[in-house]
């Protein structure tokens, strides 16, 4: 998730009625490392300040780590039913559906989680380098494109958020940006990888950018 990104959806949810948002579910959370060190702004924007007012906000994920409150498969009917009846007010999906294969089929069974008022926070990378996390299927809509992903809801609030480039990696993660470099200056070690790794050098220099909408369901 981008900085910007995180602000922007901090910015939301702080002039929204919290009544109405929580308790809210953060899909394909991954876990408390993730967001509180490797991405450390997810948590100090989003997050904590709403858990800190005493909001509910539960983290699920198809793996079992640290920070993961809710374990389970959204395509396996038999926790999608478990998962229904937890009665969640919201569904925050970030950075996920580039991943999925079965996109639309996901989206839809996140509208019907949502009870009828509640809230969909979603954001896709719109301007941004292939990532695989196994698989990135190249999916970067507008705004307008993933808010039709979701049927029978309609937009709130949505912006294309961003700006930054990868070499804010120096300031950020210094070892990663540094261990980036001297692998695409070094393209006869692994070559295969290599190749696979040249595809970042572009987004040194080309903002980062992702679409964020907020979703009411009829």
């Amino acid at each position: 998730m981008l900085i910007q990104e995180a602000r922007w959806f901090a910015e939301q949810l702080a002039s929204m009625e919290p009544t109405l948002v929580f308790p809210m579910c953060n899909v394909g959370s991954s876990t408390r490392g993730f967001r509180t060190k490797d991405q450390q702004w997810i948590d100090e924007m989003i997050f904590a300040p709403v858990v800190r007012q005493g909001h509910i906000v539960k983290h699920l994920d198809m793996k079992s780590a640290p920070g993961v409150d809710i374990v389970g498969d959204l395509g396996n009917p038999e926790f999608l039913k478990q998962f229904s009846n937890m009665q969640f007010k919201s569904v925050f999906c970030s950075n996920l559906l580039e991943h999925l294969v079965q996109r639309n089929a996901i989206c839809k069974m996140l509208t019907e989680i949502v009870p009828a008022g509640g809230y969909l926070f979603v954001s896709v990378p719109y301007s941004f380098p292939y990532h695989p996390d196994p698989i990135d299927t190249g999916f970067r809509p507008s705004v307008g494109e993933l808010a039709a992903l979701f049927p029978g809801t309609h937009v709130i609030r949505s912006a294309t958020v961003g700006g930054d480039t990868l070499l804010w990696l120096r300031r950020r993660h210094p070892i990663v940006f540094t261990f980036t470099l001297l692998r695409l200056l070094i393209p006869f070690y692994k070559p295969v990888s290599w190749w696979r790794n040249k595809g970042y050098l572009p987004w040194f220099f080309r903002p980062l950018t992702a679409s964020c909408v907020i979703l009411q369901k009829n």
